[in-house]
């Protein structure tokens, strides 16, 4: 399977190169031993739970062992209490086959969880060297905010806002949004000096 997915991406990248101008990357699993050779960032999503919390920063390095600059393509957690162990997984505590879906399970709203496991990550990837981090992601839409706990869907949200709902309308039409505590200690990081900065 590597050198199938390596040919492959090598094949779309030379494509890409013969219709786009400029750098070239792949936004990568954890689980993907991708050759970064012929791309011009190396691009990882990078959620840290308790199975890997250990070795994280090792698995980081390995990705910085190619000399490339690296581009954290998504990081995030929940809001609730527990879930930043469950890392890229802490989204799966919905049942989507009650109708209308339905938390899965009692869970307790812990905004300051999500703040927490952002503070420490945006620190293990200066540490380490990343060159860029991405926050997953601004709003998850169709997990609405409810006051039932169990209709509750924001729990399951990596949103920084908490989508609302606000009335009638189709779509995303009768849908607001009120900022999380993670919106603003996002805004409050330290920017990346320019040395770290993708060129």
């Amino acid at each position: 399977m590597p050198a199938r997915l390596n040919g492959f991406l090598a094949e779309t990248t030379e494509a890409a190169r013969s219709r786009f101008s400029g750098p070239v990357s792949y936004a990568s699993a954890p689980w993907e031993p991708v050759d970064w050779q012929p791309f011009d960032v190396a691009a990882i999503d990078a959620y840290r739970d308790a199975g890997n919390a250990g070795t994280f920063r090792d698995q980081l390095r390995r990705q910085l062992g190619h000399g490339k600059p690296l581009a954290i393509t998504e990081f995030g957690c929940a809001g609730y209490a527990g879930a930043a162990d469950r890392g890229g997984m802490g989204w799966a505590i919905v049942n989507e086959a009650t109708d209308p879906p339905r938390l899965d399970d009692d869970y307790v709203r812990d905004e300051t969880e999500q703040v927490r496991y952002l503070r420490e990550m945006h620190q293990i990837f200066t540490e380490e060297g990343a060159d860029l981090a991405f926050w997953f992601t601004f709003a998850c839409y169709e997990l609405v905010h409810r006051a039932q706990p169990r209709q509750d869907l924001d729990l399951a949200s990596y949103g920084v806002v908490r989508m609302l709902d606000t009335g009638p309308g189709t779509g995303y039409q009768g849908l607001g949004w009120e900022p999380k505590l993670a919106f603003t200690a996002l805004a409050e990081l330290p920017q990346a000096s320019s040395q770290q900065s993708l060129r």
